[in-house]
C-alpha cells in the first residue's frame, strides 16, 4: 500500500501543481487582458478626441468656404453692378445724342422740305390747317403759335 499511497500523494502533488501553474498562469493572462483593455480604452478616447477634433475642423472648413464664396459672390455683384451702371449711363448719354440728332434732322425737313404756313394759310377753316400742318409735322406747339390758339386746343381739334 505503500506504493499506491506514494503514487496517490504523487498524483496530488501534480494536480496540485497544475492548479497552481493554471491559477499562476491565469493572473498573467488576467494582467494582460487588463493591459489591452486599458489599452481599447486609450486607443477609444483617442479615436473620440480626434472626431471631436475632425467635426471642429469640417466646421471651421464649412464657415471658411461660406465666407470665401460670399466674398467672391459679392464681389462679383459689385462688378456686375458697377458695369450695368456704365452701360446704362453710356447709354442715356447715346439716346440724348440721339434724340439731339433727330431734333436737328426735323428742323432741316422742316425747313427744306415743309410747305410754308402761308401756303396753308389760304384755307379759310382753323380745324382743316391745324390737320394739315399736323400731317405735314409740325407739332402742336408750332401749330398753336401760327394759328394765335392755345396748345390744348389745338389738340382738341386733332382728336375730334
Amino acid at each position: 500500500m505503500s506504493i499506491t499511497i506514494a503514487i496517490f500523494i504523487g498524483f496530488a502533488f501534480a494536480i496540485m501543481f497544475l492548479f497552481f501553474y493554471i491559477f499562476a498562469s491565469s493572473k498573467n493572462f488576467d494582467r494582460k487582458f487588463q493591459r489591452i483593455g486599458m489599452a481599447l480604452e486609450e486607443m477609444n478616447e483617442e479615436i473620440y478626441q480626434l472626431e471631436k477634433q475632425q467635426k471642429k475642423i469640417s466646421q471651421n472648413l464649412e464657415l471658411d468656404v461660406e465666407k470665401i464664396i460670399s466674398n467672391q459672390m459679392s464681389d462679383i455683384l459689385e462688378n456686375l453692378i458697377k458695369t450695368i451702371k456704365e452701360s446704362q449711363y453710356k447709354s442715356e448719354d447715346e439716346i440724348k445724342s440721339l434724340y439731339e440728332k433727330i431734333e436737328k434732322i426735323e428742323s432741316n425737313i422742316k425747313l427744306n422740305a415743309l410747305p410754308n404756313f402761308e401756303t396753308i394759310s389760304n384755307k379759310k377753316d382753323d380745324k382743316s390747317k391745324i390737320k394739315e400742318l399736323f400731317e405735314i409735322g409740325y407739332s402742336v406747339e408750332e401749330i398753336a403759335k401760327e394759328v394765335n390758339m392755345p396748345a390744348g386746343e389745338v389738340q382738341l381739334y386733332l382728336k375730334f
